[in-house]
């Protein structure tokens, strides 16, 4: 939790989601929740979330976007197991101590789309394409 926390803290600005109120966060207390697991309490197992594919949804202006992002979720238990996990947010053009940069909008979370396996037919007729790092 305190990892899910701290990265909507960094990546939102004032007026998006929050520690308390961003999906990202409630679908790590459902993870944890699932296990077994209590929130306040580190795992002992690695967590990763990997972006794969993303798609933009639309645009308003030069600056703002609705994002979305398909993940590739790994977690060692045993086993590792691994899920595929969607997340939109409104993404806004800001320029911070960090320089020229994509944060997390003001306002409510848009609608999720489905949670579909990167690379797939059902991942391309969502409209995902291939992230590619440069």
């Amino acid at each position: 939790m305190p990892q899910a926390q701290a990265v909507i803290d960094a990546w939102a600005v004032p007026g998006g989601p929050t520690a308390q109120s961003w999906s990202g966060v409630r679908a790590v207390a459902e993870m944890l929740t699932a296990a077994g697991l209590p929130a306040e309490v580190a795992p002992t197992w690695p967590v990763a979330a990997t972006p794969w594919w993303g798609l933009v949804q639309g645009t308003v202006g030069p600056d703002y976007v609705v994002a979305c992002v398909d993940f590739v979720v790994s977690a060692v238990l045993t086993t590792t197991s691994r899920v595929a996990a969607a997340d939109c947010q409104r993404m806004v053009w800001v320029e911070d101590a960090h320089g020229r940069r994509w944060m997390i909008g003001p306002g409510a979370e848009p609608a999720q789309p489905p949670s579909v396996w990167p690379g797939t037919e059902a991942a391309r007729a969502v409209g995902y394409r291939e992230l590619r790092y440069e």
